[in-house]
C-alpha cells in the first residue's frame, strides 16, 4: 500500500508541475512481460534497440511479472513523462485504455496484439488467420491423403479461434474430406503436455500437427525427434519466428508474427507525427505476418517434404489474398464453424 500511495503521489506531483516537459529528447517506453526468450517480446524489444540510432530516443522496457506491475508499469510510465508508450500483449489494452482516458495529453499510446477500443491508442492486432491458413494449405499440400490433421494450441477459446479456423480452411481447400484433432497445453510455456498429446495425436493417425503453443511447441519437436525411426513420424511447425533447422528436420515452417514490423511502424508513425488511432489490422501484404519457406526465407529446408511444387502452390495462395482474389471471410464465432 505504501509503493502505491508513493507511486499515486508522484504521479500527480508530475503532472501538476509538468516536468515531463522539461525532458530532453524523446523517450519511449515498452511494457510487456518479461522478456526472457520470448520470440513475441524480443522482436519487439530488439527493433526498439535498433531504431534508437535512428531516432534518438531513450528507451525504458518495463517488465511485468504479474497485475500489478501493469498497472504500476503504465502509471509510472505515465508520471514520469515518456512520450510515447507501446504495450505489448493482451494485459496492455486495460492499462493502455485507462491511461488513455485519464491523461489523453500525457504522452501517444500504443499497444500491440490487442484492441484498447480506444481512439486516443494505436492499437494494432493481425489477421493470424492468413498465415494459419497458408499452414494449412502447406500441409495440405504436403500431405494431401492424409486422414487425420493435428493441432495442439495452448488455449481453446475466441483467442486462438482464428488460428484452428485459418489451418482447417487451408487444408481443406486441397483435403475438403480432412479431420482433424485438437489438443489444449492451457499454458504457454509448459512442453510436457504438448510432447505428450503429440504421441497420442500421432498414434491416431495424424502425421502433420500444427503446433499453435508457443513455446510449448518444443514438446512436439521432441517427440517428433523420438519418433523419427519408428515408422510413425510427426512434422509439425513453430510459432512467431523462424526455427527450422537441420538438427530437426521436421520442423517444417514456422507460422510468422514479426511482432519487430509492428514496433517499426508504430515508431515510423510516431517520429513522422503521422500515428492512426484506433485499430489497425496488419496483414500478408504488410510483412507483419507470413510463413517460413513461402513469404520468407528460412534456416533449413526439408526439400523431401517441401518440394518446389508444394512452395509454389503456396506462393499462389499468398499471391491471391495479397491481390484480393482469395478473402478469407471468418465466421463471427466458433459456434458457427464446424471443425
Amino acid at each position: 500500500m505504501k509503493k502505491l500511495a508513493s507511486l499515486a503521489l508522484t504521479f500527480a506531483l508530475v503532472l501538476m508541475l509538468g516536468i515531463s516537459a522539461m525532458a530532453e529528447g524523446d523517450r519511449v517506453a515498452v511494457i510487456c512481460d518479461p522478456v526472457g526468450t520470448n520470440l513475441f517480446l524480443t522482436q519487439v524489444v530488439d527493433k526498439a534497440n535498433e531504431l534508437k540510432d535512428t531516432y534518438g530516443y531513450d528507451l525504458s522496457v518495463m517488465e511485468c511479472s504479474d497485475t500489478d506491475e501493469w498497472q504500476s508499469n503504465y502509471r509510472a510510465a505515465v508520471a514520469e513523462g515518456y512520450d510515447l508508450i507501446v504495450g505489448v500483449g493482451w494485459q496492455s489494452a486495460e492499462y493502455a485504455n485507462e491511461m488513455a482516458t485519464d491523461y489523453p495529453d500525457a504522452a501517444k499510446y500504443a499497444v500491440i496484439d490487442t484492441d484498447a477500443g480506444n481512439d486516443n491508442v494505436m492499437s494494432i492486432s493481425y489477421n493470424e488467420e492468413q498465415a494459419a491458413y497458408l499452414m494449412g494449405v502447406m500441409a495440405g499440400y504436403a500431405f494431401p491423403d492424409e486422414e487425420i490433421y493435428g493441432y495442439i494450441g495452448a488455449f481453446e477459446g475466441a483467442g486462438s479461434f482464428k488460428y484452428r479456423w485459418g489451418f482447417c480452411e487451408g487444408v481443406r481447400s486441397v483435403n475438403p474430406d480432412a479431420k482433424f484433432i485438437f489438443n489444449f497445453t492451457n499454458s504457454y510455456s509448459d512442453a510436457a503436455p504438448a510432447y505428450n498429446y503429440a504421441k497420442q495425436q500421432n498414434a491416431a493417425g495424424a502425421t502433420y500437427i500444427f503446433g499453435g503453443a508457443a513455446a510449448c511447441n518444443e514438446g512436439i519437436f521432441q517427440a517428433a525427434l523420438e519418433l523419427a525411426d519408428s515408422g510413425n513420424p510427426i512434422y509439425s511447425i513453430a510459432q512467431d519466428a523462424d526455427a527450422t533447422t537441420p538438427d530437426n528436420p521436421y520442423i517444417l515452417s514456422s507460422q510468422l508474427k514479426n511482432t519487430g514490423v509492428t514496433m517499426q511502424f508504430i515508431l515510423d508513425s510516431y517520429f513522422s507525427d503521422s500515428m492512426t488511432m484506433g485499430l489497425t489490422v496488419q496483414e500478408l501484404k504488410d510483412g507483419a505476418i507470413g510463413a517460413t519457406h513461402i513469404t520468407n526465407p528460412g534456416i533449413y529446408l526439408n526439400e523431401e517434404i517441401l518440394t518446389p511444387e508444394v512452395i509454389a502452390a503456396c506462393q499462389a495462395v499468398v499471391d491471391q489474398i495479397v491481390s484480393g482474389e482469395l478473402v478469407l471471410e471468418m465466421p463471427a464465432s466458433e459456434a458457427d464453424y464446424t471443425f
